[in-house]
């Protein structure tokens, strides 16, 4: 009798641990993925785009991330205050993980 209730016990503390670690990692992804630009120019504010869209801009020696839903995306930097920005590229997003980009001019 004590071999079947300590084999119970065993199995509830292990999925009870399952239950919380699958939570955990529920609550640390939403889903999505993250886009993350640095603009590593001296003086140049840039604005940066994604298909086209303004998602605001970034400061020198700035970083922006966005949350973006998984799939591919065109995005630029686009200089606002004398730096011409840098050449669009593609990027594919992936759910709960962060593609991380720079940009010096």
């Amino acid at each position: 009798m004590k071999k079947i209730i300590l084999t119970v016990m065993g199995v509830i503390s292990f999925l009870s641990v399952s239950v919380i670690s699958t939570s955990c990692d529920e609550l640390t992804c939403s889903g999505n993925g993250t886009l993350s630009v640095e603009n590593k120019s001296l003086n140049t504010v840039q604005r940066l785009m994604i298909n086209g869209v303004n998602y605001g801009s970034v400061d020198p020696g700035k970083t922006k991330e966005v949350e973006l839903t998984p799939g591919t995306y065109a995005w630029q930097l686009v200089g606002l205050s004398g730096g011409s920005g840098c050449s669009p590229a593609v990027v594919n997003i992936v759910e709960c993980e962060t593609s991380s980009f720079s940009c010096s001019n």
